[in-house]
């Protein structure tokens, strides 16, 4: 699932301009290699939740930075930043409550 969230979150930066392709979408907005999003895909995995945070807190930084200006645009900014952040936000809760809910990790 949360493949398909970076997906969705680089194909919403490249349509609105945010970012100009999947290297740079890995590169200045998850802190990774260009060639990330291939590599979870080829092995089969899903992002770290530190690839998630970066993000997610990249989305926030952006969407304050905009948040008290009076232009229309920046709003528009601010209200698709705050929805992709909450996206990320929620896909990081599903996997710590992943990690937490192990029945060897709840003393079971």
């Amino acid at each position: 699932m949360s493949i398909k969230l970076l997906e969705h979150i680089r194909d919403e930066l490249i349509s609105s301009g945010a970012a100009a392709n999947t290297p740079e979408f890995c590169q200045a907005w998850l802190g990774r290699s260009e060639g990330y999003i291939r590599v979870l895909r080829y092995n089969r995995i899903e992002p770290s939740v530190e690839t998630l945070t970066v993000c997610a807190h990249k989305l926030g930084h952006y969407a304050d930075s905009l948040r008290a200006s009076d232009a229309q645009s920046h709003q528009q900014w601010v209200k698709r930043f705050d929805r992709l952040k909450d996206l990320c936000d929620q896909a990081i809760a599903r996997q710590a409550e992943a990690v937490w809910r192990v029945p060897a990790r709840m003393g079971v």
